[in-house]
């Protein structure tokens, strides 16, 4: 399949609405000057995207003094984003009829799946990204594709699902072991140490919390590459943190990260200098399950950072192009062409606020911290 796909991901721009001139006003209704519509409106909008009242009513304030003025400019930009919300949460009806993944056959979509096999949405195997090095190990838990040159792996996949999340939670395992599976050998722990950077987790041990054996298999060190301290325990965390969220809002994902290697290393540590340091790293959230099937990508740099999530969101075609990566080739062709070409970031809705405290909070934390590896 190929990876040259349509890179026009920007969803559709709206106009601001214009105003109805002919609009009849309601006479039950009491007459409310343009000043005080535009201040229920930002007050309203505000409101919606989980914001403190303390916040709400500190910037419904300064709107009074510097825009009462020019209001509509303000409510008309606040309908457009409505209006893209309300577009796009309509969207797949305009495309073709959604697939039914409970009836995908040979994964080719249509017709009533193979009885003697099992349910596809529980398969990851069904789902695994093509391996540019050709060293797939399977683990109970998640699969990874190992690239030696590097000693860490270009992906690691793994289902995350609500139930998993919500159940019985095993503790932190804590200890880093090489991989055996891993024929060439994986990095080692002492690759790490006085080095700077943190063994950062791939697939996140919180999201293998729910298994003993899950959390630690997830400290094999084929599932974790060098991170600034600062990035691993900050922006990096807040991703790991919102994807669980996202997931309980949708009940199943399938998870595929990893460093991005096609670009300079940083530098190189370990005994024989052959542990790459990562320039940046990328995440890719698949959601079949949901009616409002999704996907989105994430390329991070490998460094602090205090800017939302949403700023670091692309098109999973785009991290395909920059990795050489195919990451649901068995996906129907059509189903995969229209949610890796685009996404919607109303679509994986985000709680600023609580962003800005928990981020500032975790970097502060870094910066006072020593890393001990």
């Amino acid at each position: 399949m190929s990876l040259q796909k349509n890179k026009d991901h920007t969803p559709s721009s709206y106009e601001p609405k214009k105003q109805n001139e002919n609009q009849e006003s309601n006479p039950n209704k009491t007459t409310t000057n343009t000043a005080d519509a535009g201040k229920n409106k930002v007050r309203g909008f505000l409101t919606k995207l989980g914001l403190p009242a303390a916040v709400v009513v500190a910037l419904v304030t300064l709107y009074s003094f510097f825009f009462t003025d020019d209001s509509n400019a303000i409510t008309d930009f606040i309908d457009t984003i409505e209006q893209t919300q309300a577009d796009d949460r309509t969207q797949d009806k305009n495309d073709d009829k959604t697939i039914d993944i409970e009836d995908v056959k040979d994964n080719k979509g249509g017709g009533k799946q193979d009885k003697d096999r099992p349910t596809i949405i529980t398969q990851i195997d069904n789902y695994l990204p093509t391996s540019t090095t050709k060293s797939v190990v399977a683990h109970d838990y998640f699969t990874l594709s190992y690239a030696e040159k590097y000693e860490q792996p270009e992906w690691v996949a793994y289902e995350l699902s609500k139930s998993n999340l919500q159940g019985e939670k095993h503790d932190r395992h804590n200890r880093f072991k090489s991989d055996p599976l891993v024929k060439t050998g994986s990095a080692k722990p002492g690759d790490y140490t006085r080095s700077g950077y943190d063994r950062g987790h791939l697939a996140a041990a919180a999201d293998m919390a729910f298994s003993s054996d899950a959390m630690k298999q997830s400290f094999f060190m084929s599932n974790i590459s060098p991170q600034e301290p600062s990035f691993n325990r900050g922006i990096w965390r807040e991703l790991e943190e919102q994807t669980r969220d996202w997931c309980k809002d949708n009940e199943h994902f399938y998870v595929v990260v990893g460093p991005i290697l096609t670009q300079r290393a940083k530098k190189r540590i370990g005994e024989d200098k052959g542990l790459a340091v990562p320039r940046s790293y990328y995440k890719v959230l698949l959601d079949l399950k949901s009616k409002d099937q999704k996907a989105v990508g994430f390329i991070m740099e490998n460094k602090k950072s205090d800017q939302p999530l949403t700023n670091y969101m692309v098109p999973v075609d785009s991290i395909e192009t920059l990795t050489g990566i195919d990451f649901f080739p068995e996906l129907p062709d059509d189903l995969e062409n229209k949610l890796e070409s685009k996404y919607s970031e109303f679509r994986w809705p985000y709680n600023y606020a609580r962003f800005y405290m928990r981020v500032n909070q975790w970097n502060k934390e870094a910066e006072k911290s020593v890393t001990t590896e």
